[in-house]
């Protein structure tokens, strides 16, 4: 798909610098799985590039801004872990006059079947409660939101609902997965 990197057969990424995240796109026929909403200034790129489909699911890794705001564009709703949906303006306190979408809901599966892809949910607190993370067992892909970075890098635990200990935790736990391809939220593939 046009502007995208392809990550594996009907995976795409939309490459995101600055503020904004990585937004992860998975194709089944004309439908669309969106992994985090960025922003929202990635869209333009984004509705080019998916001409003909249509977002019918998007689940965020975390309840940032930078993860959820595109969702102010998208018509589809949103999953997130009931953790950061519970306390979803105190999470973003950093972030003066915010406030969330309205179309995001609880996360209320642990696996999802979409096209060709077995997504497997794992909960990995410690950048926000209710960080997750979602391995393609299909693919191996490990798309790790803003727990875990390439390279080493790993997500801050400084923002409010953040707890060092928890996201040690669950880098451990992400350690012992097998996955071929790290797709983080912000920054390259690993």
């Amino acid at each position: 798909m046009e502007g995208l990197e392809t990550i594996a057969k009907d995976a795409y990424l939309l490459y995101s610098e600055g503020f904004c995240s990585n937004v992860y796109i998975l194709v089944h026929g004309k439908d669309v799985l969106l992994i985090d909403s960025g922003t929202g200034e990635t869209m333009p790129m984004l509705d080019k590039a998916l001409e003909g489909k249509e977002i019918t699911r998007v689940i965020l890794t975390h309840g940032h801004p930078d993860h959820i705001n595109g969702m102010n564009y998208i018509s589809a709703d949103a999953l997130l872990h009931k953790a950061d949906l519970k306390i979803l303006k105190q999470l973003n306190s950093f972030m003066p006059g915010f406030k969330p979408p309205n179309n995001i809901y609880e996360l209320a599966f642990e696996s999802l079947k979409f096209g060709a892809f077995s997504l497997k949910i794992i909960h990995t607190p410690g950048h926000t409660p209710g960080s997750i993370s979602i391995l393609d067992e299909t693919n191996k892909l490990l798309f790790s939101g803003d727990t875990k970075f390439a390279n080493g890098g790993v997500g801050r635990s400084d923002l409010p609902g953040g707890d060092e200990k928890k996201l040690a935790e669950s880098l451990a736990l992400l350690k012992s997965i097998k996955y071929s391809k790290l797709c983080p939220g912000h920054g390259p593939l690993e």
